[in-house]
């Protein structure tokens, strides 16, 4: 997807109970990764972020290995750092965030 990379994540549905899986761009952060809520700057957050939020424990898949994550807003000083990485690597992040009517949070997916 557009040469970035892409990770898939695999969340609790908040109502289903059921797993739910979402491909989504990320940067590696630390020993786990980072990825942005935007949902295309749509009003309504994406799924997955609502899911993690109801129960932040999840999967990660990328670049052939799965890992057991706990999700968390990044910190504004981390979100500052993180935020030119996510417009290099897919430079529609900066469009979203001037257009979104709501927070599109930056979400560290940390290993449990």
């Amino acid at each position: 997807m557009f040469g970035a990379p892409v990770l898939t994540l695999r969340t609790t549905g908040r109502h289903s109970g059921r797993a739910r899986e979402a491909p989504m761009f990320y940067i590696e952060h630390g020993s786990g990764y980072a990825v942005v809520a935007s949902n295309a700057a749509s009003a309504r957050p994406p799924a997955w972020w609502l899911n993690l939020q109801a129960d932040p424990c999840a999967e990660a898949h990328a670049q052939g290995t799965t890992i057991a994550v706990c999700a968390r807003v990044a910190s504004d000083d981390e979100t500052a750092a993180l935020w030119p990485r996510f417009v290099d690597i897919y430079r529609g992040y900066d469009h979203y965030r001037s257009i979104a009517t709501r927070s599109m949070p930056v979400v560290i997916l940390e290993p449990r």
